[in-house]
C-alpha cells in the first residue's frame, strides 16, 4: 500500500475512533436513572409545596419518560445521521479503487487493437 493511502486510511480510521467515542458519551449520559439521594426531600407538606411553587400535578412514571427519551432521540438521530454523513463524505472524499479489468488498448486513432493482428506485424 502506498504512504499517501496508508497515511490516509490511518486518518480515516482515528476520526472514525474519535466520532464512535463522542457518539458512546453522548449516548452513555442520555439514559441514566436518576439517583435516590439526589434532589430535595419528598417528605415536604403540601403548604410548603404549594408555597414553594413545585408542581404537584402528573409526573410520568419512569418507564414513560424512558419511551419519551428513546422516541426523541430516534426522531433526533435521522436529521443529526444525515448531517454528519454530509460533514463526514465532503471531510473524508472517496479515496481511489484499486482493482478493475484492463484498460483496451487502441491505435493512433483510437480504434481498439486485436491481439492476433498486433501478433502478426510484431513477430521479433
Amino acid at each position: 500500500m502506498a504512504p499517501e493511502a496508508q497515511a490516509r486510511r490511518c486518518r480515516a480510521v482515528a476520526v472514525a475512533a474519535v466520532g464512535l467515542a463522542a457518539c458512546c458519551f453522548v449516548l452513555s449520559n442520555a439514559f441514566v436513572a436518576p439517583s435516590m439521594g439526589s434532589g430535595h426531600s419528598r417528605d415536604v407538606s403540601v403548604v410548603a409545596a404549594h408555597a414553594a411553587g413545585e408542581y404537584t400535578g402528573f409526573v410520568p412514571d419512569l418507564q414513560r419518560r424512558t419511551l419519551m427519551n428513546l422516541v426523541v432521540t430516534a426522531t433526533s438521530l435521522i436529521p443529526v445521521g444525515v448531517l454528519l454523513y454530509g460533514f463526514v463524505t465532503y471531510l473524508l472524499p472517496p479515496t481511489g479503487g484499486g482493482a478493475g479489468g484492463a484498460s483496451l488498448v487502441g491505435d493512433a486513432t483510437g480504434a481498439p487493437v486485436a491481439l492476433d493482428k498486433w501478433m502478426k506485424n510484431h513477430k521479433d
